[in-house]
């Protein structure tokens, strides 16, 4: 099984959703999707660092720093999350993106789908737990030591 992570499967699945695919061949490289095309990857540039940190490939640096990702310079470049986010959650940011200037209501629409589906992403990254007891100096207060009743 393979999975397209790359910046052509984004344009590819935003373009089905808006309709601008060939009507014959299915293809989404044609004169109607030509300015798309141009504005995508500046876009998904702009798109992925609020996306990256739902997907389960985000982890924080050592230093405590937020990791980036390379920028898309090509339309085979590879997305490097997770498959919900760039199959579900980016061509409807894209599609919304697109969208905004010849129709407002459409583009709100894909908008706020990409909200639902971001949000959706974000609740199913695994947690990792971390004891609050193990070395952390609350002054006793955890054993009641300097409460006064």
């Amino acid at each position: 099984m393979s999975i397209d992570l790359s910046v052509q499967g984004v344009f590819d699945k935003a373009m089905y959703l808006i309709d601008a695919q060939n009507e014959s061949t299915g293809s989404t490289d044609n004169g109607d999707t030509t300015e798309y095309k141009v504005r995508t990857i500046g876009i998904l540039n702009n798109l992925i660092d609020d996306v990256y940190p739902a997907s389960d490939t985000f982890v924080i640096g050592e230093d405590g720093k937020r990791p980036a990702l390379d920028d898309l310079a090509d339309f085979s470049d590879e997305i490097r999350m997770d498959p919900y986010i760039v199959r579900s959650v980016l061509p409807c940011g894209l599609a919304a993106k697109l969208l905004s200037e010849e129709n407002p209501t459409l583009a709100d629409f894909f908008w706020q789908l990409y909200e639902q589906r971001l949000a959706k992403a974000r609740e199913g990254v695994p947690a990792a737990f971390e004891s609050i007891e193990d070395g952390l100096p609350y002054g006793g207060i955890e054993y009641g030591e300097f409460a006064r009743w």
